[in-house]
């Protein structure tokens, strides 16, 4: 443990390889030393040993993935995809000391001249929506690297989700929040480890446990981001449902936000529209009506006539049309 936290003391490390036993130490040693030293070093579980108790003890502890040793093909992509991660915890510490530095100056100037104030505000705004958008375009792309059967799934959700919101006629605030949190809803996935999202049998029970933690950890991940909008929390509720058996909370009615209700609806058609691991993609009547036989039950009833409106009137986004009608072909 000593020489580990020297180490980690004398220069910057990017990811963090561990065995899970070795002489003296250990991987869950090695995890709480980075916890007990507040550092925020991806470290990946490597073993011919632990058993599944173990390694899921691990990543419920903080690891970013586990891999055996006989099984090390994606060992390569795991770590390609942690060191993106740094770089993206890297640009978003920039993003955050160059929005605290721009809301400073704006505010200084507001007091000399108090006719720039709306207009700086909206300028450091765009600015920092457009820095947003660009780390959020990284972000989907990370998470979908895991699962790349849901290629595209958050864009498709995102723009139904908006039309949606713009049908509902709901506050610009709101239809700029369902924007910003339809691109990292699932950001949370990027804490389950990879075989288990593209796993054809049926899950265990602590799979899909740590399936179902992910909006949790996709709040966690979001909570001290400063933002204009309840992304964390929009993301933490995107799971619930109107009757109170949605997870990880088990909110129910007006206790869930109304973004999160949106995209609660668009993921769920976007989903049954989709090839999944263990099913083929279902039509657009199937996933039609499953919304309109839970309306009200697990589905917010306004969103949901919104939603089969758009669908029925043939007004639903052109992209996403595009796209489904070709892949039903």
């Amino acid at each position: 443990a000593d020489a580990m936290k020297k180490a980690l003391l004398d220069k910057e490390w990017d990811i963090i390889l561990c065995d899970y036993n070795m002489p003296n130490f250990s991987a869950v040693s090695a995890i709480t030393l980075l916890k007990k030293e507040d550092i925020d070093i991806p470290i990946i579980i490597i073993s011919a040993t632990a058993s599944e108790e173990e390694i899921i003890e691990c990543i419920r502890l903080g690891a970013r993935d586990y891999f055996m040793k006989g099984k090390l093909s994606l060992l390569c992509p795991a770590i390609a995809r942690e060191l993106v991660n740094a770089e993206i915890r890297r640009k978003k510490e920039q993003i955050q000391s160059q929005s605290e530095v721009a809301i400073i100056k704006a505010l200084s100037q507001n007091i000399i001249e108090r006719k720039q104030e709306k207009a700086q505000f909206q300028h450091t705004l765009e600015n920092l929506r457009k820095v947003i958008d660009t780390s959020m375009q990284i972000l989907v792309s990370v998470v979908e690297t895991r699962d790349p059967l849901k290629h595209g799934h958050h864009l498709r959700a995102s723009h139904l989700a908006r039309a949606i919101a713009n049908d509902l006629g709901l506050e610009q605030n709101q239809k700029d929040a369902i924007r910003m949190a339809g691109a990292m809803y699932d950001i949370g996935i990027l804490s389950v480890p990879a075989d288990i999202l593209s796993k054809f049998s049926k899950l265990t029970d602590t799979e899909v446990s740590l399936i179902r933690d992910h909006p949790r950890k996709g709040f966690e991940m979001l909570k001290d981001i400063e933002s204009p909008w309840p992304l964390a929390e929009i993301v933490y509720q995107h799971h619930e449902r109107m009757n109170g058996s949605g997870y990880p909370r088990h909110l129910s009615g007006n206790a869930i936000l109304m973004e999160s209700r949106v995209l609660a609806v668009s993921d769920v058609i976007d989903s049954m529209l989709s090839l999944r691991p263990y099913r083929p993609a279902f039509n657009l009547e199937a996933a039609l009506e499953e919304i309109e036989n839970n309306k009200g039950i697990l589905y917010d009833d306004t969103v949901v006539d919104a939603c089969l409106k758009l669908f029925r009137e043939g007004r639903s986004n052109s992209q996403y049309d595009a796209y489904h009608n070709e892949m039903l072909m």
